[in-house]
């Protein structure tokens, strides 16, 4: 079985020139691409992540012309199947405001506080009242994690509590 001869163009050498190739496919790559009736927009991305992944295997790559066609013909089909699985919202959806967005104005000011106050707290008291509160650690869970016993663990907790009230509590309230 006699090999297919190749035409010098078609041919990938290690000092090839990339711009060249770029060139002369750029314009049969989103044409392939758009004729899976995939947008101009979306062909040319395609063919420029075509064209990346040339250039990274451009040494084992026999026959460029033929390998860019497979691949945006892989691209194209891949990117169909993923728009496929994509469905629209419908326009009562968007008009439904997100419920956890409906007392943001009240809830805003307690939320900056509390991250005042927890920056103004030692890594460590970020670290075990981050566990604490925020992950919903047990206080034997937080001992284990910091490496301490879980009487320390409890005490330590406590203290950054107090410490972050002192940092950023009422004023004129005294611990």
């Amino acid at each position: 079985m006699a090999a297919e001869p190749h035409t010098a163009s078609a041919l990938v050498e290690p000092t090839a020139d990339f711009g060249a190739i770029y060139e002369e496919n750029y314009g049969l790559l989103v044409g392939t691409a758009m004729h899976y009736r995939i947008s101009e927009i979306d062909a040319q991305a395609l063919a420029h992540e075509v064209f990346l992944a040339y250039f990274l295997k451009a040494g084992e790559i026999i026959n460029s012309r033929a390998w860019l066609v497979s691949a945006i013909r892989n691209a194209s089909k891949y990117h169909l199947r993923k728009q496929a699985r994509v469905v629209a919202l419908s326009p009562k959806t968007m008009e439904t405001p997100d419920p956890r967005l409906q007392r943001i104005g009240e809830s805003l000011p307690d939320q900056l506080a509390a991250r005042q106050a927890f920056a103004c707290l030692t890594a460590r008291c970020q670290v075990a009242l981050r566990l604490r509160y925020l992950e919903g650690y047990r206080m034997s869970e937080v001992a284990e994690e910091l490496n301490i016993s879980a009487k320390y663990a409890d005490k330590l907790v406590r203290r950054c509590l107090q410490q972050a009230r002192q940092h950023y509590g009422e004023p004129g309230e005294t611990s």
